[in-house]
């Protein structure tokens, strides 16, 4: 940032009218300085030329300390920017490749679909047999909402199966299709216009070869293809991240450097280019200035996507507007004199301007004892008003310091706070999404089915089942066990080996199943309270279940399918991931997050470890009011210490807890010491 602010400091400075404020004020009151003490050298001969020249030294000092002053400020404002502006760029792309990621597990799956490979290796499919498949693509729609479009290809490019009756394809020979047949990869992502949705501007579409057996080199049969909506997701993550205040534009940038996502087309349209590989930068676009910070992605669980970027663009003639809130604390300043991170630079300054002010009042006393001796009474009024002049200045360095504490420094914390908390929300929000859409749809599987209409279920049947829930939870490691059960709550079969102890036994109320039983409709869920469970070592976590339904009669509940969370690892990791870091990426000293639910309970914990899971956060009540889908921040005192706490409510994710019935809700708390 260093070399930003000395490149451009006469720009940000324009750009920043508070400082300029500031500069203008002392820079009247230093030429008034001037005029005075010229008017004491002309009128004043009895007094000691001395006086004079001490005041002038002492008006270089208030000089000095001004530049000094004008440093800081700037550099503070522009981090303050900074800081905020490359969050946001670094959660877009995060939040995205995040999704994303679980959409390469997902093609994967759907590709190794029985139904699908019974269906492509019958070259005369009957409009009977079409029909069911594209059923069974609209349930999986239902549940994995962020798809708009599923394609299932032959070998040649014939369209056999799809979802969007709009869609005039009906074959293609698009590049993908060949690439994706010819791959030993588990998935090909394709981003870019396509004819496989010729009325779309461009498609993130997700691609598997369908073989007859899970042996990737067998025989291929087809292509599935996945069409993720992005342009609807992108808006998404954009509204989430920009409040109304932002006068930025947000942007998903192509590993060159093309813009294929905008917060705002007007400002930056589509195919705009610039560089990506400068994380911080000024630069004009259509004649206009802006603060840009460009981020790349920190990939998960390995996964880096098509080496996307996420940037944020501010105009510079904007960038440093900023007012206080309406609900701005007046005990800000007295809460950041014992602030830790309030630059120590800063502080000093203050103190430096009132110890010049001090000797420049010592200066005038013996100036006014020097003009009593020599009968000088003309010059006591050039000493007033210079001692005046001083005084206005170490009040305008001390107002500039107050302001800079108050409205910046002080409110970068509280919005960060915020923000990461609303972050770590949202993160959860939209990985129990998936989850959700787990457990119905592995409810749909066709041999679950088949084998639970039994009368009586073999051996072998139970090791089919176990086989693939064991291949199920080899694609989706987020969970420790998967259960099948029947009618009466048995459970018939596991995916861990190591927890065969469970068949034979009967599922309780507290696992969620009860209620799954009762309800056959595919796109209902249950979910357990968030407690100690014997499937999971009598941790608590969370067990999403679906009901198993008869095929042939799909109102006919046959059992259930059990799916268990691996809630502490998952859960830690997502609120770590959001807590702050310093510059050499280790988290800030003291730090700590937590989920925890309206009634106090901790559901998570990272970085803290005298908190546990289950236990009562002790807090006032008045946090964990907020409600749903907001964030907020505030200073407290927990413990030992002084912290910026941000607290966030759970919303939900597109259906998910917003329409499907579901109602949990979760808190986020960031601690972050000061």
């Amino acid at each position: 940032m260093n070399a930003l602010l000395k490149a451009h400091t006469p720009k940000l400075l324009t750009a920043m009218p508070d400082v300029k404020s500031f500069e203008n004020r002392l820079a009247q009151l230093n030429g008034w300085w001037g005029k005075i003490t010229l008017i004491g050298k002309i009128n004043s001969h009895n007094v000691a030329a001395t006086i004079l020249d001490d005041m002038n030294r002492t008006q270089n000092k208030f000089g000095e300390l001004q530049q000094k002053l004008t440093h800081n400020l700037l550099y503070e404002n522009v981090q303050k920017l900074v800081l905020d502006n490359s969050s946001k760029a670094q959660v877009a792309i995060d939040l995205l490749i995040r999704n994303l990621f679980e959409r390469t597990a997902d093609v994967g799956f759907l590709a190794t679909d029985k139904d699908i490979r019974v269906f492509l290796a019958d070259r005369q499919a009957s409009q009977q047999q079409i029909d069911f498949i594209e059923t069974r693509l609209q349930e999986y729609v239902k549940k994995y909402s962020v798809y708009d479009e599923i394609m299932v290809f032959d070998t040649q490019g014939q369209l056999k199966a799809h979802l969007d009756k709009n869609s005039p394809v009906k074959f293609s020979d698009d590049p993908l299709l060949a690439q994706t047949l010819n791959s030993s990869d588990d998935y090909v992502e394709t981003f870019r216009y396509t004819d496989l949705q010729p009325n779309r501007r461009h498609s993130l579409i997700y691609s598997c070869k369908i073989t007859e057996t899970d042996q990737k080199t067998s025989k291929p049969l087809g292509v599935l293809c996945l069409c993720f909506r992005f342009d609807d997701e992108i808006q998404g993550i954009f509204a989430n991240l920009l409040n109304r205040e932002d006068r930025g534009v947000l942007a998903i940038l192509s590993a060159n450097g093309q813009v294929i996502a905008s917060s705002d087309e007007q400002r930056v349209p589509l195919q705009a280019q610039f560089n990506p590989n400068t994380p911080l930068r000024i630069n004009t676009y259509q004649g206009k200035d802006y603060i840009t910070n460009t981020r790349q992605t920190s990939g998960y669980q390995g996964f880096f996507g098509l080496g996307w970027h996420g940037q944020m663009m501010t105009p510079l003639d904007q960038a440093f507007n900023s007012k206080p809130s309406a609900d701005q604390r007046s005990d800000f300043a007295d809460i950041m004199e014992q602030a830790s991170t309030f630059p120590q630079e800063l502080r000093n300054i203050r103190k430096a301007s009132a110890d010049i002010n001090a000797d420049l009042g010592l200066l005038v006393l013996n100036g006014q004892i020097a003009s009593a001796r020599k009968n000088a009474a003309e010059f006591m009024p050039v000493l007033e008003a210079i001692k005046q002049i001083g005084s206005d200045i170490a009040s305008i360095f001390t107002a500039s310091v107050n302001r800079l504490q108050e409205v910046t420094v002080m409110s970068s914390h509280l919005n960060n706070a915020g923000f990461l908390a609303a972050l770590a929300v949202d993160i959860m929000d939209r990985n129990l999404y998936e989850r959700a859409n787990d457990c119905r749809w592995w409810a749909l599987t066709s041999a679950f089915r088949d084998n639970l209409a039994r009368p009586d279920l073999s051996p072998a049947d139970k090791r089919q089942i176990s086989e693939i829930l064991q291949y199920i939870n080899a694609l989706y490691t987020v969970y420790t066990n998967l259960y099948v059960y029947n009618a009466h709550g048995e459970i018939l079969a596991v995916s861990d080996g190591k927890q065969t102890q469970w068949v034979g036994t009967t599922v309780d109320a507290s696992t969620g199943a009860l209620s799954a039983l009762q309800n056959s409709d595919s796109q209902k869920y249950s979910v357990s309270p968030f407690a100690g469970s014997h499937l999971y070592q009598n941790r608590h976590t969370y067990i999403y279940n679906a009901a198993i339904t008869d095929l042939a009669d799909p109102g006919k509940v046959l059992g259930g399918i059990g799916i268990v969370f691996d809630s502490e690892p998952q859960f830690s990791a997502m609120l770590r991931e959001t807590l702050p870091r310093d510059e050499n990426g280790q988290l800030l000293k003291h730090c700590f997050a937590v989920y925890a639910d309206r009634n106090q309970n901790i559901i998570a914990v990272a970085n803290r470890p005298d908190l546990r899971v289950g236990d009562k956060l002790d807090l006032d009540d008045r946090f964990f009011g907020l409600p749903n889908g907001q964030h907020s921040s505030d200073i407290i005192q927990y413990g030992d210490r002084s912290y910026v706490l941000g607290m966030a409510a759970s919303k939900g994710y597109r259906e998910y807890k917003t329409a499907d019935g579901y109602q949990n809700d979760v808190l986020a708390l960031v601690f972050i010491p000061f």
